[in-house]
């Protein structure tokens, strides 16, 4: 897994030198690195590999590649890497004054080890190191003028008498060209120079490799390659060295009958000395930059580019690759058709074909073009401006029907056609070299695709919106009965997708699949293939038409194929780096065309992915991960040693992935739990204890490397530890003490409050008593106060009685008297009496007398009465005393010397006196007074 690819393109420019012939140029990916990408600077001049990691020197220090993580390492003086080379364990590095190598510390970081400022400044000075050579137990570092010699700890210094340029080194023996002088050999201390090698004396040799048969390839700048054998020089000439003279020659590689040039204007060319044919990588075609500066193949087969501008890498042994080698804007690919050695693609933007020299316009096919279909050698275009076929790249009207986006073969029918199209069913009837057109009857919708369900019953689905299952007329000429009820079952019949699988009329929707039950004429779950994809049901399939191999498309964009449907164990995910932001999203649908076992097209946008699943499924190789860096809380620690943390703080782990794998990566913290991870691992968290964190590569889910276990102990808090139990014991005792303490306080204290509740609840209930009997004595006296008074008021009604009475009685007297006054003769005594029995009847202070007793048993009843009604006058206020004494009409008429009629006017008049309702009795009101 690479940690970031900064583009991932197939390029291709193939140039034939023979007459052999191909259909299409076949490169893998190239995955290109740019200075963001690797922290360094742009110039990278020097590239090697060990098994799990690609170094190279760079303007800026060494860079440091572990398949997902890029580091930098600077240089104590900071000054440029002009060279590397690796061997064993340590990683030798030449710059300018200063050479030296670099070894690995136990927390994964590379420590520098100087062996150049063991030489004094002089043999050093203007020293500027571009080549690093292993000779048996020597280690060569070569300047331009100097060779200097590291064995056993010591620096033994070699002088050229010439300029010394690139050099190799075979059967243990080192060598160098030297300007004027041919190639030398390195004997003893003595550079001697090689017979016959004279030829190349004044040409700029930039690179010398082991080529067949044990010659050496030698690369120059301006005559090209030469081979040297058997003391035998021999320049190249052909076509292809012809080229590397004109762009000027710089790195070589030879791998496997092929050669890997490297240039300074023209990219890389790979060249195979079997079929004598050439591939040239330029930055028309993908490569980030045209100048290589330096090459090399590490052991899992990829070659690595160091360029004047990034780094890149490409896979030499591939299962995939692209169809658009010079990058042709042809839009987004809707359906592919392969016709002998060419590939016909259907895009937004017309139809385009694929051959050896890359991809050409086919002309007047410009537009919107939907399907494409192979009937023998002929290709019908479903095409936006109507349906045209194509013979001999040219286009010839065959109906004007439309948008035809599904061009199908009628079961039964060798030569009959079923086109959906914008506006229905089209019969194609195919007669000889002519095509006979007729419109299917009684349908008149969008139809986007057909599956047959039998003989003259298929179903359709709607370019936008739901499926109908129609019967067909015996000539397939009419439609005779279209069933719609069937859209009722799904929840969304905007996304429905029809196929056949496997003999069922499927469809996919909501992420789920299902299928036609024909005997019981409903649609169900598709129980048997949602089972068999598991966890990968929610996958449409992209196949065109039924093939050996189906493709799937997850609906995170996912792409995996099975060989077997039913088969688990067939399935191969295709890696997303291959197709990642490109593929086709919108109305025309992704698609895929299974020509064979090993050859699957996949429509993308501008392009074609072409898969070998064969080769997909035998890449099996899986390297297992291991730690590059460890850090506990920011700082880097041992990674051979357990590493103790404390819960709280935080663990990064940077993991690796040898060289460019396409493995993924995921780990496990012990409870059988997989996760997947890009490559880092942040753990806090985590509980007290051991825990053993595995990691492991795996590949399409099927295949797992072996694991390796990361060793974090999570230390127990301080509490938790031997002093941490004295503590709380200790903490414990003292609480125990403190808490019985407590208690008895409590106990003291609640046992007081008791005592104070008891008395204090004793005296409420005295005090109770005590009002209980006030209260009992109260209302006795209330009692005979009522009584009393009950009884003053019936002697005062008495004494008012009296007082009536005797008024009357004095009355009659005062008339006898009256009557007899002519017979008495003393009549100044009768006079006197008659005075004396006026003075007693009815007088003020008779009233005034009943007045105060009246007072006197109800307490201020008149000053109330009079404050309250100041208009009452001594009539009203004496019957409102009788009143209060509760004396009827009768009893108060002799009372007032009025009669009972009288008494019911002044009552009545009282009344509205005091505003007194009619519905209140007076007698009550004066009472409650």
């Amino acid at each position: 897994m690479l940690k970031k690819i900064a583009s991932s393109a197939f390029i291709f420019s193939l140039i034939f030198i023979s007459s052999a012939v191909f259909g299409q140029i076949k490169l893998p990916p190239i995955s290109n690195f740019n200075a963001n990408d690797y922290g360094g600077g742009n110039q990278n001049w020097s590239i090697d590999t060990d098994e799990f990691h690609v170094y190279v020197a760079n303007n800026e220090g060494l860079l440091e590649f572990d398949g997902i993580n890029w580091y930098l390492n600077k240089l104590p003086n900071k000054t440029i890497i002009r060279s590397l080379k690796v061997v064993d364990d340590k990683i030798f590095t030449g710059s300018y004054e200063e050479f030296g190598y670099w070894t690995r510390l136990n927390n994964g970081k590379l420590e520098y080890t100087s062996l150049s400022k063991t030489l004094l400044p002089s043999q050093i000075v203007s020293q500027s190191i571009w080549g690093i050579y292993k000779v048996n137990d020597q280690i060569l570092f070569k300047s331009f003028g100097t060779l200097f010699t590291y064995e056993n700890g010591k620096i033994e210094i070699l002088k050229a008498d010439c300029t010394i340029m690139a050099g190799f080194v075979i059967d243990n023996q080192f060598i160098v060209q030297g300007i004027g002088k041919g190639l030398l050999k390195l004997i003893g201390n003595k550079l001697e120079v090689i017979k016959n090698t004279e030829q190349i004396a004044n040409d700029r040799v930039q690179s010398i490799c082991l080529y067949k048969n044990n010659e050496l390839l030698i690369g120059t700048s301006l005559h090209g390659l030469y081979t040297f054998s058997n003391n035998e020089l021999v320049q190249w000439e052909n076509p292809f060295n012809n080229l590397l003279k004109e762009h000027q020659l710089n790195s070589l590689q030879y791998f496997e009958g092929k050669i890997y040039a490297g240039t300074i204007k023209k990219g890389i060319y790979e060249y195979d000395i079997n079929l004598n044919t050439f591939i040239n990588l330029t930055v028309k075609n993908g490569l980030q930059n045209n100048t290589v500066l330096a090459c090399t193949i590490d052991s899992s087969k990829i070659l690595w580019l160091a360029l004047d501008n990034g780094i890149s890498a490409i896979p030499i042994d591939f299962y995939a690759y692209y169809l658009n080698p010079f990058k042709e804007d042809i839009g987004a690919v809707y359906d592919i058709v392969q016709l002998n050695n060419e590939v016909f693609l259907a895009t937004n933007t017309g139809i385009y074909k694929s051959t050896s020299k890359g991809v050409s316009f086919i002309e007047g096919s410009q537009g919107h073009i939907w399907s494409l279909n192979l009937v023998g050698n002929e290709i019908i275009c479903g095409h936006n401006s109507g349906t045209y076929k194509i013979l001999n790249d040219q286009l010839s009207l065959v109906s004007p029907k439309n948008g035809g986006y599904v061009f199908k073969i009628i079961p039964g029918y060798p030569n009959k056609y079923i086109q959906g199209n914008y506006s229905g069913l089209t019969i194609y009837d195919k007669n000889g070299e002519n095509w006979q057109v007729s419109d299917v009857k009684n349908i008149n919708i969008p139809i986007k695709n057909i599956a047959f369900e039998k003989s003259h019953v298929a179903w359709v689905s709607h370019a936008s919106k739901g499926v109908h299952r129609v019967s067909f007329s015996e000539n397939y000429d009419k439609i005779l009965k279209i069933d719609e009820q069937y859209n009722s079952f799904f929840k969304n019949v905007y996304d429905i997708k029809l196929y056949n699988v496997e003999g069922n009329i499927a469809f996919y929707s909501d992420d789920k699949w299902y299928a036609y039950n024909s005997l019981e004429d409903k649609i169900e779950d598709f129980k048997s293939l949602n089972k068999v994809l598991g966890k990968d049901k929610n996958s449409i399939i992209l196949n065109k038409d039924s093939g050996s191999s189906t493709v799937f498309k997850r609906s995170d964009n996912t792409i995996f194929i099975r060989k077997n449907i039913q088969d688990s164990l067939s399935q191969i995910y295709l890696p997303v780096k291959y197709y990642n932001g490109r593929l086709v999203r919108g109305e025309g649908d992704q698609r895929a065309v299974v020509v064979n076992d090993s050859l699957i097209y996949i429509s993308l946008y501008n392009d074609i992915l072409v898969v070998n699943p064969n080769k997909l499924s035998q890449n099996t190789k899986m390297n297992a991960p291991s730690v590059s860096r460890l850090y506990l809380n920011g700082k880097e620690q041992n990674l051979l040693s357990e590493v103790s943390l404390e819960q709280k703080d935080t663990v990064l782990i940077e993991l690796n992935s040898p060289l460019l794998s396409n493995n993924s990566i995921e780990y496990s913290l012990g409870n059988n739990h997989w996760t997947s991870t890009n490559g880092k691992i942040e753990l806090t968290g985590l509980p007290y204890g051991s825990i053993n964190l595995t990691i492991r590569s795996f590949l399409n889910f099927k295949v797992y490397s072996d694991t390796k276990t990361i060793k974090l102990y999570i230390n127990s808090p301080w509490y938790l530890g031997f002093g941490g139990v004295l503590i709380l014991l200790a903490f414990i005792s003292l609480v125990i003490y403190l808490i019985t303490t407590i208690n008895k306080y409590v106990l003291i204290k609640h046992k007081n409050y008791l005592d104070e509740q008891f008395k204090h609840e004793q005296e409420i209930h005295r005090k109770e008593e005590a009002l209980k009997n006030e209260i009992k004595l109260n209302e006795l006296q209330k009692k005979q106060h009522e009584i009393e008074l009950d009884s003053k008021t019936k002697e005062l009604a008495n004494t008012a009685m009296g007082m009536t009475k005797k008024d009357e009685l004095l009355e009659t007297i005062k008339g006898e008297l009256h009557y007899f006054k002519k017979e008495i003769i003393n009549k100044p005594k009768l006079d006197k009496l008659l005075s004396t029995i006026n003075k007693n009847i009815n007088t003020s202070k008779d009233w005034e007398v009943f007045e105060s007793n009246f007072n006197e048993i109800h307490d201020s009843f008149f000053k109330s009465l009079i404050k309250n009604h100041s208009q009452l006058t001594a009539k009203d206020l004496k019957l409102c005393a009788y009143l209060k004494m509760n004396l009827t009409t009768k009893e108060i008429a002799p009372l007032m010397g009025i009669s009972a009629r009288g008494v019911e006017i002044h009552r009545y008049r009282l009344r509205k006196k005091l505003n007194i309702d009619n519905n209140q009795n007076l007698n009550e009101y004066f009472m409650k007074i």
